[in-house]
């Protein structure tokens, strides 16, 4: 792990020292990290294809919670004094990553895989850019908008073909709201990390936060399949390796990567899981697609290469520091 996340401060004077390390400035490796917790991600689709046929979505998902957020409170302890600066975009954060699962989940119920998938996370670049452009008073560079124009490109070939019918609004809205509050989260993120928390910390907690928000839905669906070894490596794949380590490397990265740049280079999850689905499901994988991969790589590598090349400027004002001074630089 870095050195952020090596420390572990006992008081909140030892918390504002690592976040503000944290939040130094853009690095060539912290797109990287974001990166890696995107593939792990994109292993999503192909665990639950391969769990119990018996299993709630929105059951999975609220388990992946629990099981992965004691593992990241193990990994990354918080300490016991919070700065109080973060506690709004703490507690902020923590609701967007509830609310993320049951909203991507009804989406792609009522509109299909495809289009939920394309939704969700196709419109969280866009409405990070919002976020940070109304909170952050921040303009997007014409190279994250060119990025971001590939990468939804590639995207859009990667999910072909596409469902025929009428769409769901009420699962468009859905979709749109769980890419709403990824960005949401991504957000809150760096602004606790500007006011004094360290960003591995910042996810532990609301990982938990989110995951005792969820435990009451539980109630509703039937937990049967836990029993089966298919529903169980299910769960334990989703909350080890798709929460609790991926979200380590997410929290490696975030703390130096723009929120809008952040959630776009979070679109190699479809790619990953087009990927799997062909290698380990079986699924075809037309020219479209291989043309919709292609083109997604490219915008994800202009995206990182542009991050990573931007410099570290020191600002005299508390904010969040790598994303107003890259993107300033750029424009």
């Amino acid at each position: 792990m870095s050195t952020a996340s090596d420390a572990r401060p006992s008081h909140a004077q030892g918390t504002t020292t690592t976040a503000s390390a944290e939040q130094a400035g853009p690095t060539k490796t912290a797109p990287l990290w974001i990166l890696a917790a995107a593939v792990l991600w994109g292993t999503t689709g192909t665990a639950l294809a391969l769990g119990s046929p018996a299993a709630h979505p929105v059951a999975v998902g609220t388990l992946r919670l629990l099981v992965g957020s004691p593992l990241l409170l193990l990994m990354f302890r918080p300490p016991r004094r919070l700065p109080a600066a973060a506690l709004p975009s703490l507690f902020l954060g923590s609701p967007g990553v509830a609310f993320y699962q049951p909203a991507f989940f009804l989406g792609v119920r009522a509109n299909g895989v495809a289009i939920g998938t394309l939704l969700a996370i196709g419109s969280a670049p866009v409405a990070a850019a919002i976020l940070q452009l109304v909170v952050e008073r921040c303009v997007p560079p014409r190279r994250w908008i060119l990025a971001t124009a590939l990468t939804l490109t590639g995207l859009t070939l990667l999910v072909q073909p596409v469902a025929a019918g009428r769409l769901s609004v009420i699962g468009m809205l859905a979709s749109v709201g769980a890419g709403s509050s990824y960005a949401l989260f991504v957000l809150a993120t760096r602004r606790a990390i500007a006011h004094g928390l360290a960003s591995h910390h910042i996810v532990s907690i609301a990982f938990t936060i989110a995951a005792l928000l969820l435990a009451p839905t539980l109630v509703r669906f039937p937990l049967d399949w836990l029993g089966t070894p298919r529903g169980l490596a299910s769960v334990l794949h989703l909350g080890i390796v798709a929460t609790s380590i991926a979200y380590a490397l997410f929290a490696r990265g975030v703390a130096r990567t723009s929120t809008a740049t952040t959630a776009t280079l979070s679109l190699a999850e479809p790619l990953t899981a087009s990927l799997l689905a062909t290698l380990v499901l079986g699924e075809d994988l037309d020219t479209s697609r291989v043309v919709g991969a292609i083109v997604l790589l490219t915008g994800l590598a202009t995206l990182a290469l542009a991050e990573g090349s931007a410099k570290v400027q020191k600002r005299d004002t508390p904010a969040i520091t790598s994303s107003t001074s890259s993107w300033r630089e750029k424009t």
